[in-house]
């Protein structure tokens, strides 16, 4: 059954900032060509959210995604509607079934952003209560009791456990936070910039305070960190705008070649030996990490890609542009595309353990005000 919502769960505060709002909105690569490089290193109310849901369909052509045939196992159905006074949604995790959170939130014509956050208990979508400043949240994560979601303007929110009040906290920054990752309660990275003319920011969360950490010196121009991730404590690879990826050792932060000058969205994996990035603007490009050095691939046939996960079996899920879902092999690069039955965009995927995979966007190709989407499909 799929749940239509237009109640807005947020008001709007004052604030400055010189930020973006959405995981589209920042500088774009280059994606022409088909070459493979390598290089080696030591992002309705009502029956009317666009195409979205019934008899639409994706916008890519499957017949020249780079698929080799085969029919999915199975498709995507809408679980979540929502309207203008909600917004897109940009991200989803949970660490089982119920509850499951999805964010994000909704840009106003003063193109201020007010935050939003459902959450699913297994049977109904809720809203959740945020603080009345809260500003449109990019990404959604936890660890153990941790709860952490981190946005526009500088945006960070905490809890611990699955109810209470979610509390504000700050790294000194107004640029927007693109992503949160964290192999401990005590111990999250937080990454983002503006990916147009400041620098990339990286804060750190020790369990009591959030401070800014230091990134090494780009060898090439570059404005944002967008999504980190990582095996362990001292395992952690965050990417951004033109191909920058960066590697936490438990010491220090150094920069890693990537092989593509394309903007990287996103990144998952199931161990230090196997990890895919995922990005590109106009068209899809897809890293792959093997332990010893990236290899890109450009997905010229595909729209950008901005969001992944991986199951413990090596098989990733990617979502992106025009309602773009498809399944990577283990160990491959071609995506076997889905049918999704919308041409939204899809900003993020996640795959709770033991449930079904989740995939979430909106209609970020289009000028605010926004709408947003939740699909799921088994695994």
């Amino acid at each position: 059954m799929v749940a239509r919502v237009g109640c807005a769960a947020c008001v709007i505060a004052c604030g400055d900032s010189a930020s973006d709002d959405d995981g589209d909105s920042t500088s774009a690569g280059s994606d022409s060509g088909t070459a493979t490089t390598t290089a080696t290193t030591a992002p309705t109310t009502g029956d009317d959210v666009g195409t979205s849901a019934g008899t639409a369909t994706s916008g890519v052509d499957d017949s020249s995604s780079g698929s080799s045939g085969g029919p999915p196992a199975a498709s995507w159905t809408t679980s979540l509607e929502v309207d203008e006074t909600v917004g897109v949604f940009l991200s989803v995790w949970g660490d089982g079934a119920a509850p499951l959170y999805v964010v994000g939130g909704q840009t106003q014509p003063d193109q201020l952003t007010v935050g939003a956050m459902y959450r699913y208990d297994g049977v109904a979508w809720a809203s959740e209560m945020l603080p009345s400043s809260t500003f449109t949240l990019n990404w959604v994560f936890g660890v153990e009791d941790r709860r952490m979601a981190v946005g526009d303007f500088g945006e960070i929110l905490m809890r611990d456990g699955d109810d209470g009040t979610w509390t504000e906290l700050s790294c000194m920054t107004t640029l927007p936070l693109w992503g949160v990752w964290g192999a401990a309660a005590d111990d999250l990275w937080i990454v983002g910039g503006d990916g147009f003319d400041r620098d990339p920011i990286l804060c750190h969360f020790d369990g009591v305070d959030v401070t800014q950490a230091v990134l090494p010196e780009p060898t090439f121009e570059t404005h944002a960190l967008f999504k980190v991730w990582g095996t362990s404590a001292d395992d952690v690879y965050a990417v951004g705008d033109n191909g920058w990826i960066v590697h936490y050792d438990g010491v220090e932060w150094t920069e890693q070649a990537s092989g593509t000058t394309s903007d990287l969205i996103s990144l998952w994996g199931t161990g230090p030996e196997e990890i895919l990035a995922v990005g590109g603007r106009a068209s899809g490009v897809i890293a792959r990490f093997d332990g010893t050095g990236w290899t890109a691939t450009d997905q010229p046939k595909l729209p950008g890609l901005n969001g992944i996960f991986m199951d413990d079996d090596g098989t990733a899920t990617v979502v992106g542009a025009l309602g773009l879902a498809g399944r990577v092999a283990a160990g491959g690069s071609v995506v076997e595309v889905e049918p999704t039955g919308t041409q939204l965009t899809l900003h993020a995927v996640f795959g709770p353990p033991d449930d079904e995979l989740y995939a979430v966007g909106g209609s970020l190709d289009q000028a605010p005000p926004y709408v947003g989407i939740v699909l799921t499909r088994p695994r």
